[in-house]
């Protein structure tokens, strides 16, 4: 199924909401990049941020998203294989794309109640799998958590600044596997045994520039031009 027709001329609100996590009683804190800008219309939706301006001085998962936005919806994983796909194309401004790091545009298919993501990332350059068990206090301890990027340099997929392809991403929880592919090349498959019983889908931009000395490093006055269109959910 076509989870949103993205037509514009703005997202929909029963359909996205900026990804936002709780601090502490009263406070949270939301992937929205305040110099983002956002064009909906003709089945895509595009996000240009010219200078990235967020960032985290203390807590790594909060200072790498820049721009996140989630699917409002859950898709259930427990009645057999699911399927998650979307077209997306991105272009590093004030970086080359070859470094994942200063910024990549991501397809993501996660689970926060869990905090395991299957993502799939873009530069000008590259094309990456990220699988991921995230760092949360009280959730997941630091002994369990890791980030995975992996890279598939002779998977023949030929990245270029602006230019679509389409990424997917397969979980089988019953078979304990997760697939991430590109234009149908594989990239990455894993096996997962405490895989989720349900996820969503996402959009945003990323960095994953390491926080050093209490200071974060991901503002290096670069930023990311990314689109995506045709999310589908089988």
């Amino acid at each position: 199924m076509t989870y949103d027709d993205l037509n514009g001329p703005d997202l929909r609100d029963d359909r996205w909401r900026h990804l936002e996590v709780p601090l502490g009683p009263g406070q949270s804190w939301r992937y929205a990049d305040p110099a983002a800008r956002t064009e909906v219309g003709e089945g895509a939706v595009s996000v240009r941020i010219d200078a990235f301006t967020r960032s985290h001085a203390d807590v790594q998962i909060l200072d790498n998203p820049k721009h996140l936005l989630v699917s409002t919806e859950t898709f259930d994983l427990t009645g057999g294989p699911r399927t998650f796909t979307v077209e997306m194309a991105a272009e590093n401004i004030g970086a080359t794309g070859e470094d994942y790091r200063d910024g990549f545009a991501a397809f993501n298919v996660l689970d926060m109640s869990s905090a395991q993501v299957f993502d799939l990332i873009a530069t000008s350059k590259h094309a990456y799998a990220i699988h991921e068990r995230l760092f949360v206090p009280g959730v997941v301890p630091a002994e369990e958590a890791f980030t995975h990027v992996v890279h598939a340099p002779l998977a023949g997929i030929d990245i270029k600044p602006g230019e679509f392809h389409r990424y997917r991403v397969t979980i089988d929880r019953a078979a304990g596997t997760a697939g991430w592919y590109v234009d149908d090349a594989p990239v990455y498959t894993t096996r997962a045994p405490q895989l989720p019983e349900t996820v969503q889908i996402g959009f945003g931009i990323i960095t994953l520039h390491p926080i050093e000395d209490g200071h974060s490093t991901s503002l290096r006055g670069q930023g990311l031009h990314a689109s995506w269109r045709d999310f589908t959910v089988e």
